[in-house]
C-alpha cells in the first residue's frame, strides 16, 4: 500500500562490486542492476574461475555492523548489498565435502586446498603439532617443490607462515619432512593435504563465538557430520545430523533439539532434549541458524525437490526469519560430478613467495593434468595478505610492508587425547616422522539450567593477549614447553574478509545513487539553458549520463518513515471501526453475517444510546 514502486529508469540503472578469490590475486569489478539475482552473479564468477563443480562453494560478504552473510542466490544483489561499503563479495568454500577426492576436477580440489591452508593458517583447522607440521611440508612442496640443498638453504622454512604459531623447532621439523616429499608434483601433494585434513575433527568448521549461562566462551561448528562445539582443546560435544530434530533459534538464543533416548522405557523410545547456545548478537544468531539449517539440508536431502521451507525466530514484534534452500544438495552433486565430460581445464598456481621458484620434478610427465597445472603465477606484493606470511627478517629486508592479521593465543594446556611425547623424537634430523592417529575426542559432561528449560554446554575461554602471527611470546617458559602438547582451539576471529585493500574506500549503494541523481540535476541543468534558437547558453560542462538513471525524491529517515505508516494505521482502523458501527446499528440491512454481528455487539447498546441523545442535545441547540 505504502511502497513505492520502482522506475524503469531505476531499474536499468548499473552498479559495481568487487569479488575477491582464495589465492588473493587481483580482484575483478562485477557489474549488476537493481533486479540482478544473487544467482547470476555467482555464475559469472565461476565462469571466471572455469569451475564446474560449483555447488560447494558461495559468496560471503561482511555488513555494516561486522556479520557475515552468504550472498542468497534467489534475493536481489541490490538489496543484499544495500549500505554495505565498500562493495566486496568473496569467494569460499561454503559445503566442505566428507570425501575431497570424491571431487571430478583437479581444479575443485584445488580451490578447496586454498580454503583449507588458509583456515590452517587463521586457527580454523585445530589439529596436533604433528599434524600441523605434516600439513606445512605439503604446503611447501606445492610451493617451491622438491628439496635442493643449493635452492633451499638453512631456514628457507621461516620465509613461510602456515602455522598460527610457529617457531623454529617445528621449521626444523617441516624442512626434514620436505625432504621426504622428493618427487611429489603439487597435485599430488595438494592431494595428500587434504586427505590428511579430511580427517581431523575440525575439517570444515567456521566457528561462530557462543557463550553459556556463566558467560564463559566456546565456539560450535557445523559441518558435514553435524553440530558440535569446543571447549579448550578438545570437541566436547557433537550432535549428528541423523540425531538432531529441530534447529530454531530465539532473540540471541540458538536451540537444537536432539532426540535422546529414555533408560526407564524401551530402547526405542526416543524423546527431542533441547540444547541452547546464547550468540552475542541477535544477527550472529541469525546467521548461525541459517548455517545450519543450510548445512543439514545439504548433507542429509536426497533430492532438492523435497526441501522444506524453514521459519524460526518469530515474537509478538516481529516476523522471523525464513528459509529456503537453493541448489542442489550432496547427492546430486555428486551425481552431476560424474555426468562431466570435458577436459581438465589449464588453470595457474600462484605462488605466495615469488622470490622462490618451484624446482622441477621428475615425474612432472607422469600426468599431462599435473604437467599442464604446475605453472605458477606471483602474486603481488599487496595481495599477499591472508596465505603465507613473510619473516619479520625478510619483512625487514623490504618484502613485504604490510602488517600481519592478529592470531590466538596458544597456551599449552594439557592435552585432551593421548599424543605421544617422542612422535618426533629429541633428533630433529629424523628423515622419516610417523604419522600420528586420528584425534577423537571423548565428549565432555554436560551441565543442566534452568533456562527456558534449555540445556546448554559450559566452556571456558582463556583471557590471552592476543600476538601478531608468527611471533614468539615473550614468556620464555613457552619455548621450554613441548610442542606435542594440543593446543586450545582459539581460532583468528577477525573480519579477514572485509579488510580493504585500497586506500580510498569506494562508494557504497547509497552514495552511487546520489551521485547519479547530482549527473541527472547537472544534465537537467543544462538542457534548460538551451535557447529557443537552439543555442547552447553558457552553463558548465554536463557530466557523463549513466543509462537509464532518473531523479528520485530525497528519502525520509526511517523514524519519520515508521511515524507516518503508524498514523495512516491508525486513522485507517478508526475509520473501519466507524464504517461497521455504522452499518449494524444505523442501518437495516439484512444479513446473516450482520445479524450474528449485532447480537455479539448487544453490550455496545448502551453506548450507542449515549451517543444519540449527544447528538440530539447537540442538534436542539441549534435549532
Amino acid at each position: 500500500m505504502f511502497r513505492k514502486r520502482s522506475t524503469k529508469g531505476e531499474v536499468q540503472t548499473e552498479y559495481s562490486c568487487s569479488i575477491r578469490f582464495l589465492d588473493d590475486s587481483e580482484p575483478i569489478q562485477l557489474n549488476f542492476k537493481k533486479d540482478t539475482l544473487g544467482q547470476w552473479l555467482f555464475d559469472r564468477v565461476c565462469e571466471k574461475l572455469s569451475l564446474v563443480e560449483k555447488d560447494y562453494f558461495g559468496l560471503r560478504y561482511v555488513d555494516a555492523e561486522k556479520q557475515r552473510h552468504w550472498l542468497d542466490p534467489l534475493k536481489t544483489v541490490y538489496k543484499q548489498l544495500k549500505g554495505v561499503n565498500p562493495m566486496v563479495l568473496c569467494f569460499r568454500v561454503k559445503f566442505y565435502p566428507e570425501d575431497p577426492m570424491k571431487l571430478h576436477e583437479e581444479i575443485t580440489r584445488y580451490y578447496l586446498y586454498l580454503q583449507l591452508r588458509r583456515d590452517l593458517h587463521h586457527g580454523r583447522l585445530l589439529c596436533s603439532p604433528q599434524d600441523a607440521v605434516h600439513l606445512a611440508s605439503y604446503i611447501v612442496q606445492s610451493e617451491v617443490g622438491d628439496y635442493d640443498p643449493q635452492d633451499h638453504p638453512p631456514g628457507y622454512i621461516t620465509a613461510f607462515k602456515m602455522l598460527p604459531k610457529q617457531n623454529a623447532k617445528m621449521e626444523e621439523q617441516i624442512q626434514e619432512l620436505h625432504k621426504t616429499l622428493k618427487g611429489q608434483v603439487p597435485a599430488e601433494a595438494e592431494s595428500n593435504f587434504l586427505k590428511k585434513a579430511a580427517v581431523l575433527d575440525t575439517y570444515g568448521v567456521d566457528p561462530h563465538q557462543v557463550k553459556d549461562q556463566r558467560g564463559d566462551q566456546l565456539y560450535l561448528g557445523v559441518t558435514h557430520q553435524g553440530i558440535m562445539t569446543f571447549r579448550g582443546s578438545r570437541r566436547t560435544q557433537l550432535h549428528k545430523w541423523n540425531q538432531i530434530r529441530r534447529i530454531a533459534y530465539e532473540a540471541k538464543m540458538f536451540i537444537v533439539h536432539v532426540n535422546v533416548a529414555e533408560e526407564e522405557d524401551a530402547a526405542n523410545a526416543k524423546k527431542q532434549q533441547p540444547h541452547g547456545y546464547k550468540c552475542l548478537t541477535v544477527g550472529a544468531c541469525k546467521y548461525l541458524w541459517r548455517c545450519a539449517v543450510e548445512q543439514q539440508l545439504f548433507f542429509t536431502l536426497a533430492s532438492s525437490c523435497n526441501a522444506p521451507k524453514l521459519k524460526s525466530g518469530g515474537t509478538l514484534f516481529s516476523r522471523g526469519s525464513k528459509f529456503r534452500f537453493s541448489g542442489r544438495c550432496q547427492v546430486e552433486a555428486l551425481s552431476a560430478s560424474e555426468n562431466i565430460k570435458r577436459s581438465e581445464p589449464k588453470f595457474p598456481r600462484t605462488n605466495s613467495l615469488p622470490n622462490f621458484s618451484r624446482n622441477k620434478h621428475a615425474s612432472e610427465s607422469k600426468s599431462s593434468t599435473l604437467n599442464t597445472s604446475i605453472m605458477s603465477e606471483p602474486v603481488p606484493e599487496d595481495r599477499r595478505r591472508y596465505n603465507v606470511y613473510l619473516a619479520p627478517s625478510r619483512r625487514a629486508q623490504g618484502m613485504a610492508e604490510e602488517t600481519p592479521n592478529q592470531s590466538f593465543e596458544i597456551t599449552p594446556t594439557e592435552a585432551a587425547v593421548d599424543v605421544p611425547g617422542n612422535a618426533f623424537g629429541a633428533q630433529t634430523s629424523s628423515l622419516i616422522v610417523p604419522e600420528s592417529p586420528v584425534l577423537k575426542a571423548p565428549l565432555a559432561a554436560e551441565e543442566k539450567f534452568d533456562m527456558q528449560k534449555v540445556q546448554a554446554v559450559s566452556a571456558s575461554a582463556p583471557g590471552q593477549k592476543t600476538p601478531v602471527n608468527g611471533s614468539v611470546p615473550v614468556d620464555p617458559s613457552f619455548l621450554e614447553t613441548s610442542t606435542d602438547s594440543m593446543p586450545s582451539y582459539q581460532p583468528n576471529m577477525t573480519m579477514d574478509d572485509d579488510e580493504e585493500d585500497d586506500k580510498t574506500p569506494k562508494p557504497s549503494l547509497d552514495e552511487q545513487i546520489k551521485q547519479l541523481e547530482q549527473q541527472y540535476e547537472k544534465i537537467t541543468s543544462d538542457q534548460n539553458h538551451i535557447t529557443p534558437g537552439g543555442k547552447v547558453g553558457a552553463s558548465p560542462k554536463a557530466a557523463p549520463a549513466s543509462t537509464g538513471t532518473s531523479k528520485s525524491p530525497p528519502k525520509s529517515s526511517m523514524c519519520a518513515t515508521c511515524c507516518k505508516v503508524l498514523t495512516y494505521s491508525i486513522l485507517f482502523a478508526v475509520l473501519l471501526m466507524a464504517v461497521t458501527v455504522v452499518v449494524l446499528f444505523y442501518t437495516k440491512l439484512d444479513h446473516p453475517l450482520l445479524d450474528e454481528g449485532r447480537k455479539q455487539l448487544q453490550f455496545l447498546e448502551p453506548v450507542k444510546h449515549y451517543i444519540d441523545d449527544s447528538v440530539e442535545a447537540i442538534a436542539s441547540k441549534f435549532k
